[in-house]
């Protein structure tokens, strides 16, 4: 009843959007696939996850990409015509993301943002190895992490076992409304995400 037209899925992990994409071509709609997330070839995980790929976009209409190196990645992993698939690169509303230096706090400190979900894929391992040894050569920085996930764990119990207490605060989940505020108070941002192809945070943090 709606006479669609388009199937247009995302992200290559979503079962949802993959079985979109197979019933679309069964029912004689075009279908495009967007990508956002760059992926392997020598794991266990990404091979099977490519196999996939292969077979649920071998007659897809078109692809998008985030950036050039994720179009090249999507080319190879699905084995995809690379002239189907287009990019467009990520973009945000900068009236919403706007420099204040007024609202770093605390000051007289170098204040290092991290915000993400604190999970493997966005290198909350890689944040638990990397801020005790900041911490121990930089005396004036002080770490402000926002976010949540199955991670938080192990980087509240880094921060209880190599006393940084009064060096990190940790501000659990933050409310999209919020981030910018967040973002205000530092004078770095720090991005450990492992399969990032066109970080969002980071444009914002260029130009806001």
């Amino acid at each position: 009843r709606e006479q669609i037209e388009i199937v247009h899925a995302h992200q290559a992990t979503s079962v949802l959007g993959l079985e979109s994409i197979l019933h679309a071509r069964t029912m004689g709609l075009r279908a495009i696939y967007t990508d956002h997330s760059l992926f392997g070839f020598n794991d266990a995980a990404t091979i099977q996850l490519n196999k996939i790929l292969k077979c649920y976009f071998s007659d897809i209409d078109a692809a998008i990409a985030v950036s050039h190196v994720d179009r090249e990645n999507l080319s190879l992993r699905a084995a995809l015509d690379p002239s189907i698939i287009s990019v467009i690169p990520n973009a945000v509303d900068m009236k919403k993301f706007t420099p204040n230096p007024s609202k770093r706090f605390p000051t007289n400190t170098i204040n290092i943002v991290f915000i993400a979900r604190l999970t493997y894929r966005k290198g909350a391992d890689l944040l638990v190895d990397i801020v005790p040894k900041i911490c121990s050569k930089h005396p004036e920085v002080y770490f402000i992490i926002g976010g949540d996930g199955p991670k938080r764990k192990i980087v509240e119990d880094m921060i209880k076992s190599d006393g940084l207490e009064d060096r990190v605060e940790m501000l659990g989940s933050v409310q999209h409304a919020n981030v910018p505020d967040v973002l205000r108070r530092g004078h770095i941002f720090l991005n450990t995400s492992l399969t990032e192809s066109f970080c969002i945070a980071i444009v914002i943090c260029c130009f806001g």
